[in-house]
């Protein structure tokens, strides 16, 4: 999960911080801060709702059964 969310967060800030410069005509310095403030805020999105899924699902192996509730030991 980590993984994925730091590759999508440096995609994510690099496009915004390119895109900022080129389409948005933003200065440098400006463009510096959007690439660690919008990767930072996709690489945590991205971890959090694939944990969040993975709650939802039961786990890789899908083991919860079909009621969604375990039963008590």
């Amino acid at each position: 999960m980590a993984w994925a969310g730091i590759l999508l967060g440096m995609v994510t800030g690099l496009c915004a911080a390119v895109a900022g410069y080129a389409i948005g005509g933003l200065p440098l310095w400006a463009c510096l801060l959007i690439y660690p403030a919008a990767g930072a805020a996709v690489a945590l999105l991205a971890v959090v709702l694939m944990y969040w899924h993975r709650e939802w699902t039961g786990g890789p192996g899908g083991s919860r059964p079909p009621g969604g509730r375990l039963a008590a030991a």
